[in-house]
Formats: C-alpha cells, structure tokens, sequence
C-alpha cells in the first residue's frame, strides 16, 4: 500500500498568515490562518510566531509527516533573510518539529504559481505592499518594486492609505483642495476633526497595516467624481505598470505574449486594475491578464508537491 503524502503551503504577508495542507491528489486536508508574519513590520520572532500559530491550525492534532513545506513570506528579499528565517524556524519549539528543511522564499513565487503555470508570466502583487515578481522560458527571473515602506511599496494599499491620509491633512489645514476623502474617512474612523484623527494615528501609533486599510475609500471617492481620489487611483495604476514594465523589459517580454497575475487587495479596486491593463497593452499587445485562481497559500502547497 503506498504511504500518503502530505503538503504543507504557506502565505505570508502584512495583514495575514495562512497554512494549506494537501495530499498527493492536491486535495485541501485543512488550512489555519493567523496575523501578519512580514518581519518587517513584526519583526523575527513574533512573525515566526504566527507561522507556527497558522501552521498548528492547518495540522491540528493530526499524526502525519509533512513531506515537503513550501513558505512564501513577504519581506524575504535577500539570502540573510532566508537564513534568518530557517535560523528562526530550527530554534522554534514548534516549528523544529513539524517543518523538515522547508523551502523559503518571497511571496511573489506562491503568488504568481495561483494564478497561472505559463512559462512567460508576471504577477504584481498590490496588497498592504507591493511586488513584482515574474520569469520566461529560459528560466530566467527578474524583480522590480518590493522594497517594502520606506523605501518602496509604490501602488499599494499603504501607499493609497498614506496618499489619502496626506490629502486629507492639507484639505483640513487649508494646503490642499477640499476632498470628500475628509467626511469618507471622519465617518469609517468616527471621528470629527483633524485633532481626533491625530490623537487616532499617534495614540498606537498607525503600522503600515493601520494605514493601507483607508485604501478602497479612495475607489469609494473616486466613484464621486472627486479629482485627489481619482488622482491617487491613477497613481497607483501607474506605478505598478511601471514594475510591470521594468520586469518585462528584463526578461524581453514586450512584444512576446506573456499572462499577467494581478495579486492583492489593490485588485478588489476595478478603476486600479482597469487603468493598469490599458497602460501596459500600450507597452506589450499580446500580454493577457489574470486573477489567481486558488489561494497564494494553496499554491505554496502545489509547489511544495512539484518540489519533490
């Protein structure tokens, strides 16, 4: 009788964790979900923390032996993060037993992996941050964005949030045009005034977490007619065409067809997403958009599997 085989996926990024175990015929076994794990907002230890608390969820009190785990964490960008990360899992006294050598890589791989297996593809990743990930048919890969908040993360749900936050201050201080974001915004945080919204933002203070969940007012503006909102929408549509362009350009995609997975929050936003595919069938006619087609967690499992 052949011994089952089991597959553990995980997703990780700002706003959530999720594990996904599979067997061999890629059916779903269980799946747990815990807070954020991108170390650079948590840092090492509580992010593994979630790991494990998402994992645990996802095994429960099954007897099995995972045979190959497969992690895709937000913020693993360079080899030091990598061993940091198979450093923090060989000293967690949970992780250490359940994960054998796992494979640990950015987010953008499990990304891309849900939603197509084309040779030629690209997946931005516009959630809490953003990313831009993709590979051809020679094997060859190429990365733009994902240089986290501070020194990146153009296009995404932060970056909305901080562009609406900002617009809002100077409405409010007499800088800016009047905007409807200001009373959008009063109403989803109750509060009535520049003080409150300052007392709010500094009290915790905001995570980059905190501030990328004002972002879909601004599609709510936008659909007002109101010219900041609009202005932001535009700008984030342009700056992940542009990491779109920057990885087509590396891997000579322009002119070739190639399927673009459109990964994240940002995307529950149709005036971002609308904007963003007419700008690069400017650059490249024969790319073909897509939305993932399992989860980014799933998909860890599936390369997991396709790892052995």
């Amino acid at each position: 009788m052949k011994i089952p085989q089991f597959f553990l996926g995980v997703d990780g990024g700002a706003t959530k964790t999720e594990a996904v175990l599979v067997d061999q015929n890629r059916k779903i076994i269980d799946q747990g979900q815990a807070q954020g794990s991108n170390t650079a907002i948590f840092g090492l230890t509580e992010s593994a923390n979630q790991v494990a608390l998402a994992v645990k969820r996802a095994l429960g009190t099954k007897k099995i032996k995972i045979s190959a785990s497969y992690l895709a964490l937000a913020g693993v960008n360079t080899r030091d993060d990598n061993k940091n990360w198979q450093r923090a899992i060989k000293n967690h006294p949970y992780l250490c037993q359940v994960l054998d050598n796992p494979k640990i890589v950015n987010d953008t791989a499990a990304a891309l992996r849900s939603g197509t297996t084309d040779k030629n593809a690209i997946v931005v990743i516009a959630g809490t941050g953003s990313n831009c990930y993709g590979r051809n048919e020679k094997g060859q890969e190429a990365r733009s964005g994902g240089a986290d908040h501070i020194l990146g993360d153009e296009g995404s749900a932060y970056d909305i949030g901080s562009n609406i936050l900002h617009s809002v201050v100077k409405a409010l201080d007499g800088r800016g045009p009047k905007t409807v974001l200001v009373n959008l915004l009063f109403e989803k945080l109750k509060i009535e005034s520049l003080d409150g919204l300052h007392r709010l933002v500094y009290k915790k203070p905001w995570n980059k977490t905190d501030i990328a969940q004002v972002a879909p007012l601004a599609e709510i503006a936008a659909e007002k007619n109101d010219k900041i909102a609009i202005g932001i929408i535009k700008s984030a549509a342009d700056e992940l065409a542009l990491m779109i362009k920057a990885v087509a350009q590396k891997l000579n995609l322009e002119k070739k067809p190639y399927t673009i997975v459109k990964s994240g929050s940002v995307f529950n936003m149709p005036k971002i997403g609308n904007l963003l595919e007419k700008e690069i069938l400017k650059f490249s006619p024969y790319a073909k958009f897509t939305m993932p087609k399992v989860s980014a967690a799933t998909a860890a499992a599936y390369l997991a599997q396709e790892g052995i």
